[in-house]
């Protein structure tokens, strides 16, 4: 391929080069600016206020963020192979590592928790040719392996996706453990770390399913989603056994890496009912009988969401039983994202609003994810007050205003830029099903102009000023009708 590309003019290398970046800044925007009240920077002298200048205020910091972040992703994102979390292209040498210029905290291995992160956004960004490598990789090149992995260590169908991978699929061995395969009688992994983390199958198949709802590409289905999610499904309906009742019972089990001794956590509890109910949705003609019984009768097994109740307030639960706290997540949001089950125009919103607000860890920076929770529970002043300060944090040894990090990763830290577009996206436009809310937490003194991809392959351009909506357009224009404004009239 690069003797190909060598061997044609420069000159016309470059008109392809320009014709692509046009068009990779045609595909969608966000522009913030502020609005009557908004306050101007604060003047605490980081990086990024004094390159904009005296009177710069946080809705440009933000604006040239977003912008500046999705650049990023465009450079690294068209390769044989997912975006790195830890330093994408431009990762930076560390100085106790001289001469290792390619030096990555976490190492060279995939985390699946931080890889999707860079891809949440590109949906509704129409960056849909950006997440060909991490769907090919996870959901194609390495299903048959992880089918083979399934087998060997468990002894049953389907497949479970590891947390932390090499390219080519293996488990990292300090994770993994150095004791022989043939001498274990647990062949899992040795590392507790994420022994039962298996929430990255759900959330592979979501995804694909977003791209797919947003495209309405049918061999992409057909070929890519469907396939990977009769795996995982398979995984979860022959590995956990169900109680007396008939309901799947998933112990042992642990939330993400924070809560290991778990019953039925919730980030893939909620993955399978989040993934079964779009299953079911989707056009009969695209599926078969045979697929549809399977997972009916998978999810009418499926125990309800865990939550738990504090002064007698209904409340997410990280698991229905959760002790041995290791990490710093909040698995128990994880109802409201990745899998947008309690959310904006969704029952029992306030179960996640009481859930953030007693969430035992916070943060606006790295992989931390309250900025999107903010957003998705229409909680528009924090999240605005979130993503204000993840944008100012930038890496104070780089020029680049984009160039976060380290935070818990590397420089520039990818998970940092991958929460800061999709929270900014969801201030502006959430989706579920067909339909389209828009404003849904966005602050009033904040101004903003945005093209944004929805499903149903719909763009939709709105402006919004002073609280008003000025400027509404949807194409086509059949899906106007499934728009919501927010503030409900």
């Amino acid at each position: 391929m690069m003797k190909d590309i060598g061997q044609q003019p420069l000159k016309a290398r470059r008109q392809a080069h320009e014709l692509w970046w046009r068009g990779f800044w045609d595909r969608s925007w966000i522009h913030v600016t502020a609005g009557a009240g908004s306050s101007v920077g604060s003047g605490s002298g980081s990086v990024a206020e004094k390159e904009a200048g005296p009177s710069a205020d946080d809705t440009f910091i933000v604006s040239r963020a977003y912008a500046l972040q999705r650049f990023i992703n465009a450079c690294a994102g068209r390769g044989r192979y997912p975006i790195k979390f830890n330093g994408s292209l431009f990762t930076v040498p560390y100085q106790g590592r001289p001469g290792d210029a390619d030096y990555r905290q976490w190492g060279p291995g995939y985390w699946w928790q931080n890889t999707r992160l860079p891809y949440i956004s590109a949906c509704a960004s129409g960056d849909f040719d950006l997440m060909q490598p991490l769907f090919r990789m996870y959901g194609q090149d390495l299903m048959p392996f992880f089918r083979y992995r399934t087998r060997l260590y468990l002894k049953h169908d389907g497949v479970y996706i590891p947390e932390c991978i090499y390219f080519w699929g293996d488990v990292f061995s300090e994770t993994y453990g150095w004791e022989p395969f043939e001498q274990r009688s647990d062949k899992l992994q040795a590392s507790g770390w994420h022994k039962w983390e298996w929430v990255s199958g759900p959330e592979l198949v979501f995804m694909m399913l977003d791209r797919y709802e947003y495209t309405l590409e049918e061999a992409f289905l057909r070929e890519m989603a469907l396939p990977a999610a009769h795996e995982v499904l398979t995984f979860f309906d022959q590995h956990y056994p169900t109680d007396a009742n008939g309901t799947m019972v998933m112990h042992p089990a642990q939330a993400v890496e924070t809560w290991w001794n778990c019953t039925n956590p919730m980030p893939e509890l909620a993955g399978l009912h989040a993934v079964t109910e779009r299953l079911l949705a989707l056009p009969e003609r695209l599926t078969t009988a045979e697929q549809r019984t399977f997972w009916s009768r998978l999810r009418k097994k499926l125990p309800a969401l865990p939550t738990r109740e504090v002064d007698g307030k209904t409340v997410l639960a990280p698991a229905a039983k959760f002790e041995d706290k290791k990490n710093i997540e909040n698995p128990e949001l994880y109802a409201v994202f990745p899998f947008r089950l309690i959310a904006i125009g969704r029952p029992n919103i306030e179960w996640g609003r009481e859930a953030l607000e007693r969430r035992l860890d916070k943060g606006d920076f790295g992989w931390r994810q309250d900025d999107i929770f903010m957003a998705y529970l229409g909680l528009s002043d924090a999240a605005k007050q979130n993503i204000s300060s993840r944008a100012k944090n930038v890496n104070k040894e780089s020029r680049f205003p984009a160039f976060w990090g380290p935070n818990y990763d590397w420089i520039p830290d990818q998970d940092h830029g991958g929460v800061l577009l999709k929270t900014l996206q969801a201030m502006l436009m959430q989706t579920d099903g067909k339909k389209i809310y828009l404003f849904p937490a966005w602050p009033k003194d904040w101004n903003a102009e945005f093209k944004l991809h929805a499903p149903y392959q719909t763009v939709i351009r709105a402006t919004i000023e002073k609280g008003k909506v000025t400027r509404l357009d949807v194409q086509p224009e059949s899906r106007r009708k499934d728009v919501v404004l927010f503030p409900e009239k």
